[in-house]
């Protein structure tokens, strides 16, 4: 009589919330976070899986682009050069999910945000949210 009266589990189901996922937006980035996070969430990209795009948000305000096989290598390299010559620190990291054809896609993105583009850092001039509805919106007109 020990366990008569614990109630029988019928089972539930839980499901995880995720504010970031929404049903009817795909989802641009893999990875959102601070530089030193990327080698644990994203890894290097066998060749028959493409490349990555990437976007760094700078210590100066700019957004640089760059598509690339090795996400954590390419972050690491830019913050060793923002120690040697003086270059803006990373403060956040966005990845996308894997390209085929990255090169191309990173490319449409930067014709895309052609009007927010910074001569003088060679980077871009508008907010994260912005990039990424851009972004969103040229994956869903391209049908990726």
């Amino acid at each position: 009589m020990l366990f008569g009266l614990v109630p029988e589990c019928r089972g539930v189901i839980f499901h995880r919330m995720n504010p970031n996922k929404t049903t009817d937006q795909p989802q641009v980035w893999l990875f959102d976070g601070k530089p030193e996070y990327v080698d644990v969430k994203v890894a290097s990209a066998f060749s028959t899986e493409g490349g990555y795009i990437i976007a760094l948000e700078l210590a100066d305000g700019a957004i640089r682009l760059a598509a690339t096989r090795y996400p954590a290598k390419y972050v690491t390299a830019w913050r060793h050069n923002v120690k040697r010559y003086g270059l803006p620190d990373v403060l956040r990291v966005l990845v996308s999910r894997p390209y085929i054809r990255y090169e191309a896609v990173k490319r449409s993105l930067a014709k895309l945000l052609f009007e927010h583009r910074d001569d003088e850092s060679d980077g871009y001039r508008l907010a994260v949210d912005t990039l990424t509805e851009k972004a969103r919106t040229m994956l869903t007109d391209a049908g990726i």
